[in-house]
């Protein structure tokens, strides 16, 4: 029996909602339009908008980690064919669009600057880097069309190692599992800290290969989960202890934010310094219906975290038309966020998720013609995914929350009222 995890989906939203609110707020309120993107903040206002740009570090934790349910559990190899595909459904099709509706603002501009011949050039060489996700390889030339995609070309990214790097995370138990998740995360602090000096700040915080580390140890937090949940039995995690990692973990949420300014130092945590806090986070939300899981189950908070994603993609569109007609007054900053999310609920519902089942549909289609005659034949049709409705509906910025025997309890409670209503 399988429970969908409605507050790690609910809370997506609040997560895509902080980066919006990073690259808006200086925009529309005078108090914090004197900020720098990345800089060290030194006042309460500069704390507010500026120490929570780590929600992509959420993320990616959050993607390795629902990743590793849905794909690895069962322990056999990944299905690459229908891996990739389920991705490729769920990521790509919003992302061509968003990306083929900004493209004309980044032409006009750069026709303006070189002339008509080499700005269609440019524009053309910047569009084709992104079409393929590779802008992020070489950010201060080709991430110009929608500086929020840096983090869908990790996801990318992790796409492809996953398969193999999954696999091999997931054989880990015991002391090894510890250990590797100690190297992995110290490791990956000392390479994301060492390379800001030799790449440069931009390209240190957006680069793939220094946020697998974080990627990785969602993968190792989904398979210790497991082994204790194998451990346990039906025995369910005692509810003081999820509150209790719950409060500490948001109590270090809020602390590290009020520690920003001591750091001197730009953005400190864009790298997944806080994948410890993170983690606890998650495992206190999916392992016992805590009060504050209970509230992140309702179907509003829920609908707006299956939209998390198109959130994530259209706000600075959106901010660009905002610039472009001078609605950039304080009065406009709740126009702007209502239509932000307005559209992103809109967009999941009648873009996203239609068109995900349609080219998952085909991609099965297309499956079962390469297979041999006489088998295909004789299979009957079966969805190309083991979870073919929720895929993509929640996890990173990108992925489902659907993972097996979540909530023991309330496994068994549902299984008693069933008896009791035959």
């Amino acid at each position: 029996m399988s429970k969908k995890i409605h507050p790690l989906t609910s809370v997506r939203f609040f997560a895509a909602f902080l980066v919006l609110f990073h690259h808006s707020v200086r925009t529309f309120l005078p108090t914090f339009s004197s900020r720098e993107a990345h800089g060290p903040p030194n006042d309460i206002a500069g704390i507010v908008s500026l120490a929570f740009p780590v929600s992509v570090s959420f993320f990616f934790l959050l993607s390795g980690y629902v990743l590793s349910f849905v794909y690895l559990r069962d322990g056999r190899a990944v299905d690459k064919s229908n891996f990739f595909a389920a991705r490729f459904a769920r990521l790509y099709p919003l992302y061509f669009v968003v990306l083929a509706l900004d493209t004309p603002e980044l032409l006009a501009a750069e026709v303006r600057r070189y002339g008509m011949k080499i700005g269609l050039t440019k524009t053309a060489e910047i569009f084709a880097a992104n079409v393929v996700m590779l802008q992020v390889w070489k950010p201060s030339r080709l991430l110009r069309i929608n500086p929020s995609t840096w983090s869908l070309c990790g996801e990318a990214f992790f796409c492809v190692c996953f398969p193999m790097l999954g696999v091999l995370l997931w054989k880990l138990r015991g002391t090894w599992l510890w250990m590797t998740a100690l190297a992995l995360y110290m490791g990956g602090q000392e390479l994301a800290w060492g390379m800001r000096s030799h790449l440069g700040l931009e390209m240190a915080l957006s680069l793939p290969p220094l946020h697998l580390s974080t990627f990785s140890l969602g993968v190792l937090l989904a398979r210790w989960q497991t082994l204790q949940q194998e451990r346990r039995g039906t025995a369910q995690v005692r509810m003081w202890q999820a509150n209790t990692v719950l409060g500490l973990s948001v109590g270090g949420i809020i602390l590290s934010a009020l520690l920003v300014p001591f750091f001197r130092i730009p953005a400190p945590y864009n790298n997944g310094l806080l994948t410890p806090i993170f983690a606890g986070f998650i495992w206190a939300l999916s392992v016992a219906p805590t009060p504050l899981a209970r509230w992140l189950c309702g179907r509003w908070l829920a609908a707006l975290g299956n939209a998390s994603y198109a959130l994530y993609l259209i706000h600075m569109p959106i901010l660009g038309v905002f610039r472009h007609f001078h609605w950039v007054t304080p009065a406009f900053y709740p126009v702007y966020l209502a239509l932000c999310v307005g559209l992103s609920l809109l967009t999941f519902r009648h873009f996203e998720t239609p068109v995900r089942l349609w080219l998952l549909e085909r991609f099965h289609t297309q499956s079962l013609r390469n297979m041999p005659g006489h088998l295909a034949a004789s299979m009957h049709p079966v969805p190309p995914h083991p979870h073919p409705i929720s895929e993509g509906q929640t996890g990173s910025i990108s992925n489902l929350t659907e993972i097996p025997h979540v909530y023991p309890g309330t496994v068994r409670r549902n299984r008693h009222r069933q008896r009791r209503s035959r």
